[in-house]
């Protein structure tokens, strides 16, 4: 996406935006009872399908979810793979500097680890100010009365173009409001004029700036380790199966994954994960006034969709081994484009009166439309008056109308099943879960507002066959001798988030890049 480099250093008086609010974010702190593993828990199914219009905690509980919020990075990453605050400062200032494991190994696609100047060479982009890194962009050189030292942004300049379009509308850093004195109207009197960064409201923020930065985030982080951003092409790949249907996730926007080991398949593009997931959501109020941290219907949802993000890539990583089994297959209803309709069912007493129902149905139109040639093919499409075609004028001789090849309707016709809802070039891989194990720590890059955090999830094999099958959670409960703590029940699910780091500010950035570094460090560990 093209950055606007006339708005970058526009400051002309305009009509002034709407202020800015307050930011908010969600507060749920929900917190299973350690003796509760047993308790009877509302249907999830039921409950999270049903035709409920009322959002409230029973769905979380449903979903028997534990959230801990405020989490440290050492505690979401263990610490041998969390990179070190020295790695901030140059490699020759920082040589005794504690190193989080040996640079000498690899990675398990067969790539050196990243090493301290990889890391250092990215934060100290991340750690210049904003106003700088945005001047750069613009082309302020030495010539330019507010220049600043040049910079050369190799490794974040596609991440500072998409926040620079995010500043347009959450940057506050420059607002200033006057008013008007103008005499060439008289109603313009008094009207408050606006000098500053910003040109809309926070709510009026098109959803891909925020997606599009958060990805150029991940990509700034993540390419030392030969992984890149995947964004699904298809709606139905956004989508959670929850036993027989498909349930849409909002906000999934990308995946991280690995480029492919063997180089023929990375030349065609395959990649193999997914490792991490990347969630961005465009909400920026989550409670009405008067309810309290926790109640609110917008805050409950985010959650929801959170935890419905964490388990679709679980989903994704488990089908590792696995054929796709498409709906419909082997269904007369969905075989490929054979056209078996009701009067070509074939075999058994019941087809038998079946295709003479349907003869005897379509025989009268059949006697009624006999001679009649319809413009358009089947379905009649441009010829639905029913007018013989040779009684109509063609006011377009000089030119064929064409069909169109596809679409909804079509499909039906052609009696095809519908489409995949897995990625083409993605081998699915449970990369970086510890063998013999039956829990998955799924990662998160979880973005609202102008900020973003990590979320860490561990899901247990039994409970994703619970929501993928349709297994009974409380049939697949074991209590371990010493009792479960809280959330890690055989039936639990365990999230914990980091806290919110601002995008704008120099040092959460690089922050931030330092938990997504460990995490895919771990991720990428060789476990031979």
């Amino acid at each position: 996406m093209r950055v606007t480099r006339a708005k970058a250093s526009d400051n002309r008086p305009r009509t002034a935006p709407a202020r800015l609010k307050p930011l908010d974010f969600p507060q749920c702190q929900v917190q299973r009872d350690p003796k509760g593993v047993d308790d009877h828990v509302p249907d999830f199914y039921s409950l999270l399908v049903g035709l409920e219009k009322v959002i409230s905690p029973r769905h979380v509980e449903a979903l028997k979810v534990s959230l801990s919020g405020e989490v440290e990075l050492d505690h979401l990453v263990p610490s041998e793979y969390l990179p070190p605050i020295e790695w901030q400062q140059a490699p020759s200032s920082a040589l005794d500097s504690p190193q989080p494991r040996q640079n000498s190994g690899k990675l398990n696609n067969g790539a050196p680890i990243p090493a301290h100047k990889d890391f250092y060479d990215r934060a100290k982009e991340l750690l210049y100010h904003s106003d700088t890194a945005f001047d750069s962009l613009s082309g302020k050189g030495a010539g330019h009365t507010n220049a600043t030292p040049s910079i050369r942004l190799l490794h974040s300049h596609k991440f500072y173009q998409h926040l620079l379009l995010m500043a347009e509308y959450w940057d506050t850093s420059k607002d200033a409001y006057t008013k008007s004195t103008s005499d060439d109207d008289a109603d313009d009197d008094g009207k408050e004029l606006y000098t500053g960064r910003r040109y809309g409201a926070p709510h009026e923020m098109p959803p891909e700036y925020r997606e599009d930065t958060v990805c150029a985030f991940a990509e700034l982080c993540i390419w030392p380790f030969r992984c890149n951003v995947q964004t699904p092409r298809s709606s139905l790949t956004r989508k959670l199966v929850f036993r027989d249907r498909y349930v849409p996730i909002q906000g999934v926007t990308s995946a991280i994954c690995r480029g492919a080991t063997d180089r023929q398949k990375a030349r065609r593009g395959v990649l193999e994960g997914p490792l991490m997931g990347i969630h961005c959501r465009n909400t920026t109020t989550f409670r009405r006034e008067g309810q309290a941290n926790g109640e609110g219907k917008e805050e409950i949802m985010d959650l929801l969709f959170e935890v419905g993000a964490a388990l679709l890539v679980a989903q994704k990583r488990a089908r590792e081994g696995q054929e796709e089994v498409r709906p419909g297959k082997d269904c007369f209803w969905a075989d490929g484009g054979t056209r078996r309709h009701l009067g070509e069912m074939g075999g058994g007493k019941q087809d038998r009166e079946t295709n003479a129902w349907a003869k005897q149905l379509i025989a009268p139109v059949d006697d009624a439309m006999e001679g009649v040639e319809m413009e358009g093919g089947p379905g009649g499409g441009g010829g639905s008056s029913g007018v013989p075609s040779e009684e109509k004028p063609n006011l377009f001789s000089s030119r064929k109308r064409k069909q169109r090849p596809g679409g909804a309707q079509q499909a039906y016709l052609d009696a095809k099943p519908p489409e995949s809802a897995w990625e083409n070039k993605v081998e699915y891989r449970m990369i970086g879960k510890e063998p013999g194990k039956g829990v998955d720590c799924v990662y998160l890059l979880s973005a609202l507002n102008h900020h973003v955090s990590l979320v860490k999830v561990q899901v247990r094999d039994h409970y994703l066959a619970a929501v993928t099958r349709g297994e009974e959670l409380e049939e697949l409960q074991e209590p371990s001798s010493a009792g479960p703590g809280p959330g890690q029940g055989w039936g639990g699910l365990k999230v914990e988030r980091s806290r919110w780091f601002d995008l704008f500010v120099p040092e959460e950035r690089a922050q931030a890049m330092r938990g997504v570094w460990g995490a895919m460090g771990w991720l990428m560990r060789s476990m031979e």
